[in-house]
C-alpha cells in the first residue's frame, strides 16, 4: 500500500512540475552566471555591484543562444504538455517591483540587486518545502544567497561592501548547476518509473501473442 501511494505521489509530482523538471535550463543559466560573474570578479581591478550586475545580464546572452536546443531536446526526449499560463507571475512581479523599490529607497546603502537575491531565496526556499523531499536540493539555492550575502556585508563580513552582489550571484550561479542536473536526473527517474507500466503491458502482450 505503501509502495502505491508513493507511485502515486511520484506520478502527481511529475504531472504538477514537468516543465519545472527540466533542469538542464536552470544548469545551463547557472553555469553561465558563474562562469561571466566569476571572470569579472578576477579581471576588475575593482568590482562594484554594479559591474556585477552588468556581468550577470551578459551571463544571459549564452542561455538565450542555447535555450532553443534544449527546448527541442526535451519535446523529442519527454513529449510536451499542455502549459495553461497562470496570472500568478504577473502579480508576484508586480509586488517585487514596489518591494524591492521601496527597500533600494528606504535604506539607500543595499546593493540595488539584493532585493532580487532576497527573492531568489524565498523561492528557493518555497520550493524545498513544497516539493519536499524530492526537490529538497533547492535548499542550496537559499544557502547561497545568504552565505553570499553574510560574507560580504556592510557590517561584519569578511569581504569588502563593493563585492556583495558578485559573491551573491556567483555562489547562486554556482549552486544552480547542481540543482537543474539533480531536476534533470528526477525527471528522467519520473518518466523512467510513468512508462514502466507500458513496457510492462506490451511485453506481456508479446507474451501471449507467442
Amino acid at each position: 500500500m505503501d509502495q502505491h501511494r508513493l507511485r502515486l505521489d511520484r506520478i502527481r509530482l511529475l504531472s504538477a512540475r514537468f516543465h519545472e523538471l527540466q533542469g538542464l535550463r536552470v544548469a545551463l543559466a547557472g553555469a553561465s552566471m558563474a562562469l561571466v560573474v566569476g571572470g569579472y570578479l578576477i579581471a576588475a581591478p575593482r568590482p562594484t555591484n554594479n559591474g556585477a550586475m552588468v556581468a550577470m545580464l551578459v551571463s544571459f546572452v549564452p542561455v538565450v543562444a542555447g535555450m532553443p536546443r534544449l527546448n527541442r531536446y526535451y519535446a523529442t526526449t519527454f513529449g510536451r504538455q499542455v502549459w495553461s499560463p497562470s496570472r500568478k507571475p504577473w502579480l508576484f512581479l508586480g509586488v517585487y517591483i514596489v518591494v524591492s523599490s521601496s527597500l533600494n529607497t528606504w535604506i539607500p546603502s543595499i546593493p540595488a540587486g539584493t532585493p532580487t537575491m532576497a527573492i531568489v531565496a524565498l523561492a528557493s526556499l518555497w520550493v524545498a518545502i513544497r516539493d519536499w523531499p524530492w526537490r529538497g536540493y533547492y535548499l542550496g539555492a537559499t544557502a547561497a544567497v545568504v552565505i553570499g550575502f553574510t560574507v560580504s556585508a556592510p557590517v561584519g563580513g569578511l569581504l569588502a561592501p563593493n563585492m556583495t552582489l558578485g559573491t551573491m550571484f556567483l555562489l547562486l550561479g554556482t549552486s544552480m548547476v547542481p540543482i537543474g542536473l539533480l531536476d534533470h536526473l528526477l525527471l528522467v527517474k519520473l518518466m523512467k518509473e510513468a512508462r514502466a507500466p507500458e513496457a510492462a503491458s506490451a511485453a506481456s502482450r508479446i507474451g501471449g501473442d507467442g
